[in-house]
């Protein structure tokens, strides 16, 4: 019997790989729906090796086992055979399965240089013979073994002709045609991307044993009865939250059948209900299609996973199922799956997760843009998943605005080739999808209306020692929350104003994840008694707390305007905004450090002179955005990733984040309590162990654990910590916690140089 894996019959895997994909794709087109099953039923077609069985068993690593190579030359030849030679097909069935196993990479690395030169690749021709002789010793019962999958015939001749030189040849001319433009390419890159999705879920779903048992929802008129319920305060703020609602649902009514939409409302309006009972009404509309709701920090996932499953958590089956409902998604996040059919294990927990496998999704900026336009296996096993997804985007201005252009291109070509729908919801509208349906119907009038804060802007810079010296000379009995633009400067002033008289906390990244979210808890539960909270840009979206004043380091608008939203979002007594300049000992301004001078120039100019309301807001910011979008170069980074779209060049597509990148830090673990150390004996314990099943799977639970206690930091800290090489860990042990960590403010460092701040 050939085994896909230890104890699993290949052809089974295959067709359950098969089945599964067929599952995720319902696709009009006889052709692609052709080339996704002779994809999925050609991927481990080099497992047919007595090489590759033999490696199940024994771990062999034998170049003649790898079947990846070999299974692609395989799938090309029959789509060749069944689809036509022609055709951009065989290619992307090609590229899909020999990348199935990692990440996507050029397509020309192993096909010919030229028509007549394969030199480049007759190394790997060399292996393929020696799989081939290996397999005609086992001809007949292969044969048999693929009758399953129909493709017996294909396996006859291409064992006994042996084409793939033509084969490779064949798809190098139809690479060439698509990088010249000879083919029509304004669909290709999401075939191939729902192609490789598809088969990657699949195999990784069968090869692992998970099953799915379906997800649900409950019905927009059963969700608007909760609302009804829960929402029943008549005072002034929550009717005109609920003028608010009505119109976005009645707005969404009226456009169902548009694709991009957006609502443009202050903070504190009730957003996120408004926008996801939206979203709700246009999924049902559209055949109760998933909803992913994305925004841009794991800081606030929390806070909006919960305001949702508070609606939900009144169904009756909800808390057996909840995942079939709603999962939150995002690196910090533990991995459980709950479904009253079976317990999923760790490993099937996160790959349901990973999946997308729900209803609802609530997730980051990153785990959607760059599932949109990626190469990572792991980000791109969920992209079927998002066809056809209702998808809501909450403070889309805030990502690097160099992408907006390109955001805005990968936003309608999704909407346009995989039938998505958009909502965008902010305070400070970008001019990206401009053109988008505004579901808030006079979204100015809400800004007069709601004159929560007054906002200043003190140009004059100062330093660290006069903003504290001043802010201590003036100090009120109110709520205050000073907002820096790098983690050195926050501790700086926290140490400086921390002896007042009044309960002053810190908040930032430096503080272990778990700390952190602790820390909110806290500072929630004390604001009646007039906290001071130092922190940094991590506090700004959609974390709900409130103050009386907010003072900002200077950064840009929307950032200030982000910051504001922390500001008397109840609507009592006036808040008060002040946005100040603070400089360093070079004289250069703390924001330098985080957003170069541009972006702070165009703010400055905007703010000085002026002393504004809230009621001001959305006019300055549409003013800051179209100053900023005529300033900032973004059709380059638009111009090379469409161009690498066009012709699927993932060398180019590699270089993608919305988050920018940072080799020169560190993750550092943190032993500031008993559970730390547990998790570290655990760890160790753990990676001792000889490998298995149960291993993965507990290693997979434990370092979900513990990345609640772990900092991203400049490596050039490397020194204060133990590296453990014998188990590839930066830690802070225990006994050094005096010495590292301090509870008040995290990490002690004595300065930075630079800033992290998410």
């Amino acid at each position: 019997m050939f085994e896909s894996h230890q104890n699993k019959k290949l052809t089974e895997h295959i067709m359950e790989v098969t089945e599964k994909a067929k599952e995720y794709n319902s696709i009009d087109d006889e052709n692609i729906l052709l080339a996704l099953e002779i994809a999925t039923k050609a991927h481990d077609f080099g497992k047919y090796t007595s090489y590759f069985q033999r490696r199940l068993y024994d771990n062999n690593k034998n170049p003649l086992g790898d079947h990846s190579y070999i299974s692609a030359i395989f799938g090309a030849y029959v789509g060749q055979e069944l689809i036509g030679e022609e055709s951009f097909l065989p290619l992307l069935i090609y590229s899909v399965i020999l990348h199935h196993h990692g990440n996507l990479k050029d397509i020309n690395e192993k096909l010919p240089k030229t028509k007549r030169d394969i030199n480049n690749i007759k190394w790997e021709l060399d292996l393929i013979d020696k799989q081939i002789d290996d397999m005609k010793k086992n001809h007949n019962e292969i044969y048999e073994d693929l009758k399953e999958t129909n493709l017996e015939d294909q396996f006859k001749s291409f064992i006994e002709n042996r084409p793939y030189k033509e084969i490779l040849t064949n798809l190098k001319r139809v690479k060439t045609q698509i990088d010249m433009e000879m083919i029509d390419i304004d669909k290709i890159f999401y075939i191939h991307q729902l192609m490789y999705s598809s088969l990657i879920d699949g195999d990784k779903m069968s090869a692992s044993e998970t099953y799915s048992y379906g997800i649900s929802n409950i019905s927009y008129d059963e969700l608007l009865k909760i609302y009804s319920n829960e929402f029943k305060n008549n005072d002034e703020l929550s009717l005109l939250r609920k003028k608010v609602f009505n119109s976005i649902q009645e707005n969404i009514e009226k456009n169902y059948d548009e694709r991009i939409f957006s609502i443009t409302a202050p903070t504190g309006t009730g957003k996120t209900l408004a926008g996801f009972y939206a979203a709700r009404k246009l999924s049902e509309y559209h055949g109760d299609r998933k909803i992913v709701y994305a925004l841009p920090f794991t800081s606030i996932i929390d806070q909006n996973y919960d305001v949702i499953v508070n609606l939900y958590k009144k169904t009756d089956n909800f808390k057996e199922n909840s995942s079939k409902y709603i999962i939150k998604h995002h690196s910090l996040e533990e991995s459980q799956y709950k479904s009253e059919e079976t317990e999923y294990d760790t490993d099937q927990a996160k790959l349901l997760i990973e999946g997308w496998n729900s209803s609802i999704i609530v997730t980051t900026f990153v785990q959607l843009f760059e599932s949109l336009l990626g190469h990572r296996n792991k980000m791109l096993k969920k992209l079927h998943s998002i066809k056809g997804s209702v998808i809501i985007l909450d403070e889309l201005q805030s990502l690097p605005i160099k992408y907006w252009q390109l955001i805005e291109y990968l936003l309608r070509k999704i909407c346009d080739e995989l039938d998505c729908r958009v909502i965008t919801m902010t305070a400070t509208k970008p001019i990206i999808l401009n053109d988008s349906i505004e579901l808030l119907d006079n979204n100015g009038m809400y800004f007069k209306k709601l004159n929560r804060v007054n906002l200043s802007y003190n140009n004059k810079v100062v330093s660290i020692d006069e903003f504290a010296q001043n802010f201590k000379d003036n100090l009120e009995e109110k709520s205050y929350l000073i907002v820096c633009n790098t983690i050195g400067q926050s501790i700086d002033l926290y140490k400086r104003i921390k002896d007042i008289n009044r309960e002053v906390l810190y908040l930032s990244t430096n503080i272990v994840p778990k700390e952190r979210k602790e820390r909110i808890k806290i500072i929630k539960d004390i604001m009646n008694f007039k906290p001071i909270v130092i922190s940094t840009q991590v506090i700004e979206a959609g974390v709900d707390l409130d103050f009386d004043v907010v003072i900002r380091d200077l950064a840009p608008l929307d950032s200030i305007i982000q910051a504001a939203g922390r500001c008397n979002r109840n609507n009592k007594d006036k808040g008060e905004v002040k946005v100040v300049r603070m400089i360093k000992d070079d004289n250069d301004l703390y924001g330098k450090y985080v957003y170069g001078n541009m972006l702070l120039n165009i703010t400055h100019e905007i703010l000085k002179g002026k002393s504004l309301e809230e009621s001001d807001f959305l006019y300055i910011v549409e003013e800051y955005f179209k100053e900023t979008y005529k300033k900032k170069n973004t059709k380059d980074e638009y111009m090379k990733y469409r161009e690498a779209i066009e012709k699927l060049d993932f060398d180019i597509i590699k270089g993608f984040s919305v988050i920018e990148n940072r080799p020169n830090y560190v993750d550092a673990f943190f032993e500031i309590d008993d559970e730390a150390i547990d998790l570290i004996e655990e760890y160790k314990e753990i990676k001792d162990a000889p490998k298995s099943k149960e291993k993965y799977n507990r290693l997979l639970k434990v370092n979900n654990k513990m990345r609640k206690y772990m900092i991203s930091l400049p490596d050039k800290f490397i020194k204060e910590f133990d590296i453990d090489r014998n188990y590839n860990i930066v830690r802070m042990p225990r006994e050094d916690k005096e010495r590292v960590y301090d509870q008040n403010i995290g990490f002690n460092r004595d300065d930075i140089e630079g800033a992290i701040f998410f």
